[in-house]
């Protein structure tokens, strides 16, 4: 039960990526949503510290991909 959210996280990561690699619209979209519920899950299971981390991340990739606007 302990690390239950790093099974979540994996699975649900997995799917997405394999969703995305599907050619079919309507199992494409069926396997993204399902992966993104089950990585969903993972993260609201997760330690304090593994979310403020995914945040940090997500913060991080944020401001590399967002183009900066210039004065």
């Amino acid at each position: 039960m302990l690390a239950s959210y790093v099974f979540l996280l994996m699975i649900g990561l997995s799917a997405i990526v394999l969703g995305v690699r599907i050619r079919e619209e309507v199992y494409r979209i069926a396997i993204v949503f399902s992966g993104g519920m089950l990585f969903t899950m993972g993260l609201i299971l997760a330690p304090s510290l593994v979310q403020i981390g995914f945040v940090l991340l997500l913060l991080g990739l944020m401001q590399l991909y967002i183009p900066q606007p210039k004065f």
